[in-house]
């Protein structure tokens, strides 16, 4: 039976409280052995809702994160000395939100899929995205997770188009 328990914030005492809760996603990036995998699916709700706004909306919300996660991780690397703490999952969360960009175009129903196959190659690690982690700060924090949103969801995107030009 798998035991959660949830983890002391990184950076507490060190950086301001709304950095590390930016940092963890509200503290999903606490919850072990949730971490990521919560933080990517928390985003779904946020998601269904943004099907009705403007195709802009997610990838401006994703951009925004993503510039926020460069701050946090850097701050927090900073002042623990530990660099992309698994505790951060706000890469994820801007990653995920880039990819769901690029699922959106091809129809919302790959989201799942894409989040599964965005853990799944988030958690390998294969290059290039290794690679990808040897940029320093929180520049390589949240680079290495955007390299897995952005070939997934591409991927994916293409797949949807053939299969609806094969479909239609």
């Amino acid at each position: 039976m798998t035991e959660f328990y949830v983890l002391e914030p990184p950076g507490v005492g060190l950086v301001p409280m709304w950095q590390w809760l930016m940092a963890t996603w509200f503290g999903t990036g606490l919850v072990v052995p949730l971490r990521a995998g919560l933080a990517v699916f928390a985003l779904l709700p946020l998601l269904v809702v943004s099907i009705k706004m403007p195709r802009l909306v997610v990838p401006m919300f994703a951009l925004l994160i993503f510039a926020l996660g460069v701050y946090v991780s850097s701050a927090i690397d900073l002042a623990t000395g530990v660099k992309d703490d698994r505790r951060i999952v706000i890469d994820e969360v801007a990653a995920f939100l880039i990819g769901a960009a690029l699922i959106r175009q091809a129809g919302w129903r790959m989201l799942v899929p894409f989040a599964a196959l965005f853990l799944f190659f988030d958690r390998l690690k294969p290059w290039p995205m290794a690679y990808v982690e040897q940029v320093p700060s929180g520049w390589g924090v949240m680079l290495d997770d955007l390299v897995p949103a952005v070939a997934v969801g591409l991927v994916l995107a293409v797949a949807q188009h053939f299969w609806n030009r094969r479909s239609g």
